[in-house]
């Protein structure tokens, strides 16, 4: 797949989930130069294009597409449009009310944590894994719907910020779902060993918390 081709392709879309789908099928594809150019001008359409959207869309139910967009631009490849795009979500984020900060829903919110805590000096970014952490301190409860990966992308954003006592009491909630599982199935069959090494890697940021010094005991 050429660069040109890729570039063609996400310039067609016209809807957010479009548009993410198309970065992600060349964000896999793509190699070296072609891949930072690629996420680089993916960043700026993301920008340019649909940020001004993100409340809208979060009403139609249409947050997974920013926040798969989010985490494929947001990292080094892609540059400083990546971090401006990240930046200017996170900044939306962190003004949201509690009602449509919910609507975004925990799978999108641990992707979006994920994105913010590779920047981790842009304070937009800050905020905004804050406000994430408090709503899943809140619905804890619906922690249970995510699988493995979620859980442990919400713990390495978290992670970022260890002193917020929002960040500290989010991730004691992931601790919990996490020895829920084990209890119920006897074993972490579901993570991967990279998985588990994240999760204790996250939860070593806090070795005053029972739970952390449990989980890394245990799966250390």
């Amino acid at each position: 797949m050429k660069l040109s081709e890729a570039l063609s392709e996400i310039d067609r879309t016209r809807r957010i989930g479009e548009f993410s789908a198309a970065v992600l099928k060349h964000d896999k594809q793509l190699r070296m130069v072609d891949h930072a150019t690629f996420l680089q001008k993916a960043a700026a359409d993301f920008q340019f294009r649909f940020v001004a959207c993100f409340e809208e869309d979060i009403r139609a139910g249409k947050s997974l597409g920013y926040a798969t967009t989010c985490n494929a631009v947001s990292r080094q490849a892609g540059g400083q449009a990546g971090t401006q795009a990240c930046e200017r979500i996170a900044a939306c984020i962190s003004r949201l009310d509690y009602a449509l900060i919910k609507e975004v829903g925990l799978r999108a919110l641990s992707l979006f944590a994920s994105s913010f805590g590779r920047h981790a000096r842009v304070a937009d970014c800050r905020s905004a894994t804050i406000r994430i952490a408090e709503c899943c301190h809140d619905e804890s409860r619906a922690l249970q719907e995510l699988n493995s990966q979620s859980l442990g992308l919400l713990v390495n954003g978290f992670s970022k910020w260890p002193e917020e006592t929002a960040s500290r009491q989010a991730a004691i909630a992931v601790a919990g779902e996490v020895f829920r599982r084990a209890d119920r199935h006897a074993q972490l069959s579901e993570f991967t060993p990279r998985g588990l090494a994240n999760l204790v890697h996250g939860f070593s940021k806090w070795p005053k918390e029972a739970v952390s010094r449990k989980h890394i005991r245990d799966y250390g």
